[in-house]
Formats: structure tokens, sequence, C-alpha cells
């Protein structure tokens, strides 16, 4: 061991003839423990709620969208080609499924109470291979025929729906031109066969199911195109390796491909964009712990200066002596930021294993503040608090090597 190292461990640990710097450097331990604590306990509730949402949009979102581009002309809005597409996709390993969909927006009417919906229009063997529609029925069945509609619980609470009730959808197709020519609107009268919820309010107010065959008819869509072709894949993890692929294979002149994270981007971007605010905010109780190092580290140098004087007097150089008092302050940091991640590690734990902060079931969807750990929150809070410790050791460790040993042994 070299031998500041041994001299800092020495001044680390040991006790001091003046008390007060070793309350305070036990305190600065105490502080970016606590602060590294927090910031993994943040972090992972942030991880969790992510997790949670992310769970609950890829649950009735496909894992990837291929739909017609929209800089093409508008009056090619659909792809054309399904078959020859799906041949083309299906040569990928990573596809676990996928399914040709027609989704538009349409009205729907119960009574007179209007309501603008995406109405999606998919075939009832292929629901289940691309959402997770089938799971989420709460009352009624899973009926996708040519006189059924599914829609979503919120819906159906606003227009005061209940199973077997009937529905008139109208098909805006073709309403551009009711200002120059009489036209009659597309409408068909679908019975309400079942009623799902999706966890998501924009889910469950503003979507509606039915049959390929109703939504070809009402949307004006022929037989072998759609809107759009919807994969599931063996893991929402290949998602951004399977759109290059895509990307490669298909003329992106005519096609848009997203994954599930590009239809939520916004979304995303904003929770992103708080993980790293409460990052920096809790970050800086480590950067007031790391400034009461930098005060310990200070009053040790005076302490210090007849034991700097001698070292220097024994030859030691500059650079000897700033490494003493760099170590001393890494030394305590690293002290605190380790025991801050086993704390953090521990709450975090508990949390997960037994749910001490609870949620109102009423409210929430989750009986208990969802946490989940990920090893590189322990890396990124590890570093922001040692580089802090660093920055705040450096001053105090320059001035120690600045010390004149015939100042600092003059009086002894």
């Amino acid at each position: 061991m070299r031998y500041e190292l041994f001299l800092a461990k020495r001044y680390a640990l040991s006790r001091r003839s003046q008390s007060f710097i070793t309350i305070i450097s036990i305190l600065s331990a105490l502080g970016i423990t606590v602060g590294v604590a927090a910031l993994i306990c943040v972090l992972s509730v942030f991880n969790g709620f992510s997790g949670v949402v992310t769970g609950i949009l890829v649950n009735f979102d496909p894992h990837i969208r291929i739909s017609a581009n929209i800089s093409s002309d508008s009056a090619t809005k659909v792809i054309s080609n399904i078959p020859e597409l799906t041949k083309q996709v299906v040569r990928l390993t990573e596809v676990k499924s996928m399914a040709p969909v027609l989704k538009q927006k349409a009205v729907l009417v119960h009574y007179t109470l209007p309501r603008v919906v995406m109405l999606t229009g998919i075939d009832q063997h292929d629901v289940k291979k691309v959402s997770g529609l089938g799971e989420s029925i709460q009352s009624g069945k899973l009926i996708l025929d040519d006189s059924s509609i599914i829609i979503g619980q919120l819906l159906a609470d606003n227009l005061a729906i209940v199973i077997g009730d009937t529905l008139q959808v109208f098909s805006p197709i073709g309403m551009e031109r009711i200002l120059t020519e009489p036209v009659t609107p597309k409408t068909r009268i679908l019975i309400v066969r079942g009623i799902f919820a999706a966890n998501n309010r924009d889910y469950d107010g503003t979507n509606a199911y039915t049959s390929n065959s109703v939504a070809r008819d009402l949307f004006d869509i022929p037989e072998g195109s759609a809107t759009t072709l919807e994969l599931r894949l063996n893991s929402i993890n290949d998602a951004p390796e399977v759109k290059q692929q895509l990307a490669s294979m298909l003329d992106t002149s005519k096609y848009h491909i997203d994954t599930w994270y590009d239809l939520h981007t916004d979304l995303y971007n904003v929770m992103e964009m708080e993980r790293w605010i409460a990052y920096v905010i809790l970050i800086l109780i480590v950067a007031v712990a790391s400034f009461s190092i930098f005060s310990a580290l200070t009053l040790t140098v005076f302490e210090k200066r007849r034991d700097i004087g001698l070292l220097v007097a024994l030859g030691a150089e500059k650079k000897n002596i700033q490494k003493i008092y760099l170590y001393q302050g890494l030394l305590t940091g690293l002290l605190g930021t380790i025991a801050g991640c086993i704390l953090g590690f521990a709450v975090v734990w508990a949390q997960k294993e037994f749910g001490f902060f609870t949620l109102d079931t009423s409210v929430y969807i989750i009986p208990a503040l969802p946490v989940e750990l990920r090893w590189m929150d322990f890396v990124a809070v590890s570093i922001g608090a040692m580089l802090l410790v660093a920055f705040a050791s450096f001053m105090p460790s320059r001035r120690a090597a600045m010390t004149r040993p015939a100042e600092a042994l003059r009086w002894e």
C-alpha cells in the first residue's frame, strides 16, 4: 500500500485532537449516505411507474406499426399490398405475429349522444395476436362479427351503454363533398357485445373495435388493403433493431414504421425529463454534504500543518501531499456512497417485497408504490456523488500541497 493512501486512511478513520472536525466528517458521510439513498429510491420509483405505464400501453399497442407514409398522396392513405408486405415481414425471426388493421375516426351515436372515436377494424382471430383486448374485457364477450362492436368502459359510462345496446356508427368518408353536393354518410347499426377496460382513460374513452368487414364498408377500403400492419415481437426490446431491418427492406418513401416507443414519444420524453429534474434536485443534497467535506479537509490541513512540514522535510513531493488529502476526502465520500447504495437498495427491496407505501386503489390501478431497481441508476448516482466529492476535496488538498515546511516547523 502506498503511504499516501495509508495516511489518508489514518486521517479519515482516526480520532482527532479537534473533535468537531471528526463530527463534521461524520455528518458529511451521513449527508452523502442520505443523498445517495434518496436518489436511488426516487429513481427506482420513476422506473416503477415507467414500467407500469409501458405495460398498459404495450398491452394495447403493437410493438411495431407499419402505416402508409404521411407524405404520400392523400388518395393512397392505405397500404394496398398487404399480402406482399406480409410475405416480406414474416421473414424476420423476431416477429411473433402480425395482423392487418383498419383504423379511422368515426362517430358513435347512442340515442342523441354523439362521440368521436377511433374505430379499429380487425379480424377476431387476429385481435389476440397483436392486442391485449381479449384479456381486458370487463363485461360481455369478445365478439367481432358484422353486427358487433366492442367499446371502452369510460365511453360506455359517458354514453350510458350496457351490453346489448345498439349504436349507430357514422363514417366521415366522403363528407368533404357535403358543401358541393348532397352526401349521405355511410352508417351501420351495431350491437355492443363487450366492454373493455385498458386502465388508460384515453383508450377507454376514445376507442372502439369492430370486424374487418364492417370497417371496410364504413371506410370504403378495398379487400387486401389496410391502414396499418401491426406486429408483435418475441420481445419488445427487439423493436429498435426490427425497425432498422424493416427500414432496409421496405421503401420508406411509401411506408412509415413506428415502434411502441415512437407511438408515445412525448409521454416518455416528459417522464425522462422528470427523472433528470429529480436527479439534479436530489444531487444537491450530495453537493451540500460534499462541501462539508471541503470544510472538514480545510480544518484538517490547518491541524496537520506540522505533519505536512515533516513529510516535506523527509522528501515528500507536493503531489504526494495533495494525494493524501485528496484520498482522505474521496475515502469519506466512498464510505458515504457505499452506505447510501446499501440503504437505498434495502428500502427499494422492502417496498417491492412488502409494499409499505400503499396507494388508494379507488384512485390508482396499483395497490402500492411501484419500484424497479436498475444497476445503471447505482452507477450514475455513485459517479455523480464521487465527482462532487472529488471537486470538493481538490482545493483543500492543493492548499496542503502548498504548505511551506519552514513555516510549518518554525515553532516546533
